[in-house]
C-alpha cells in the first residue's frame, strides 16, 4: 500500500519535460533509422543480391512479424505505413525504381494505389492501357508495372502476355491491408515484374491455362484438384468462334515452374504456365 501511495503522490511531469521525452526518443529513432540505412547500404553492395531489389514477399513477412508483437497504443496502421515508408527509403538506397501504373481513366484509383504501397517519391509512369505498362518493363524505362485485376474486359486480359516463355510475373497485389480508411483508395491491383516472387509465408500462386475445350469454372477446379492443387478464384478468357479457353487460377501457396504437379494437370493445349503469386494481404482492424 505505501509503494501505492507513493506512486499516487509522486509529481506528475509537466508537458515540457514529456516534449523532452519524446525529442530524446526521436533522437533515439532516427540514430537507428540511419543505422539501418547503413546496413540497407551494405546489402545493395552484396554482389549475391542481383537483379532488382525489391522483395515483397519479405516485406510482408517483415510487416506480419512486427504487427504480432505490436502491444500498447500504437495503431496497426502505423506499423504499416511507417515499414513501407522503410521500404520505399531502402529502395531509393538501392538505387531507385521506377512504377508503369495503368490508370484506364482519370478516375482510377491505381495511382494512389502504386503511391501508397510504393512511396510517395518513387517515380511513376501513366499509361492508359496494360501493354503499355508491361512495354515499360521490357524496354527498361520502368521495373514494376502496376495493373488492375484480371477480369472479362480487355484490360484485364493483361495476364495471357505472362503465358510461356515471358519473363514477367505478377510479384504483388495491392492494396496489402484490406480494410480500407475513409479517404484510402479503394481498388485492387496487381504488380508485375521482371522477377519471380518471393515465399512471405501466407501466399497466393497463379497459374494460366490454355484448355483444348470450351470448359467450365468446375470443371476447371475438378482438374486442378484431381492434380493436387487447391484452387481459388477462376478468370476465363475466351475468343468468339474459337473452342479454347483460356483460364487463370489463384492457388494456395507459391508454385515453382519445376512442381511436378502442372504435369498432371490434363486436357491442356499448352503446359501450364506459372506467372507468379503474391502475399495474402492483411486486414487491419
Amino acid at each position: 500500500m505505501s509503494s501505492q501511495l507513493v506512486n499516487e503522490t509522486a509529481p506528475q511531469p509537466t508537458l515540457a519535460e514529456l516534449r523532452q521525452q519524446l525529442d530524446a526518443i526521436d533522437d533515439q529513432l532516427h540514430n537507428l533509422l540511419m543505422r539501418r540505412a547503413e546496413v540497407v547500404e551494405r546489402v545493395a553492395l552484396d554482389p549475391s543480391k542481383p537483379g532488382l531489389k525489391i522483395r515483397p514477399g519479405r516485406e510482408a513477412a517483415i510487416i506480419r512479424r512486427l504487427l504480432a508483437r505490436n502491444t500498447g497504443v500504437l495503431p496497426a496502421q502505423a506499423i504499416m505505413r511507417l515499414w513501407r515508408e522503410l521500404f520505399a527509403a531502402a529502395l531509393i538506397i538501392e538505387g531507385g525504381q521506377t512504377i508503369a501504373v495503368c490508370a484506364t481513366d482519370d478516375s482510377s484509383d491505381l495511382p494512389a494505389l502504386a503511391r501508397e504501397h510504393f512511396g510517395p517519391l518513387t517515380a511513376l509512369h501513366r499509361h492508359r492501357n496494360p501493354t503499355q505498362a508491361l512495354a515499360d518493363i521490357e524496354r527498361g524505362t520502368a521495373q514494376v508495372a502496376v495493373l488492375p485485376p484480371p477480369s472479362e474486359e480487355p484490360d484485364g486480359n493483361w495476364w495471357t502476355a505472362l503465358m510461356g516463355t515471358s519473363p514477367l510475373s505478377v510479384i504483388a497485389k495491392l492494396p496489402f491491408w484490406t480494410k480500407r480508411a475513409e479517404g484510402a483508395p479503394t481498388g485492387i491491383a496487381y504488380a508485375v515484374a521482371a522477377i519471380r516472387p518471393d515465399p512471405s509465408g501466407q501466399d497466393r500462386g497463379l497459374i494460366a491455362l490454355e484448355l483444348n475445350e470450351d470448359v467450365s469454372r468446375t470443371r476447371i477446379i475438378s482438374l486442378l484438384t484431381a492434380a493436387g492443387f487447391s484452387p481459388g478464384q477462376i478468370w476465363l478468357k475466351r475468343e468468339a468462334g474459337d473452342t479454347r479457353s483460356l483460364a487463370l487460377i489463384e492457388v494456395e501457396g507459391l508454385v515453382q515452374d519445376s512442381d511436378e504437379r502442372l504435369a498432371q494437370i490434363t486436357g491442356l493445349n499448352a503446359p501450364a504456365s506459372v506467372i507468379g503469386g503474391f502475399a495474402v494481404p492483411i486486414e487491419l482492424s
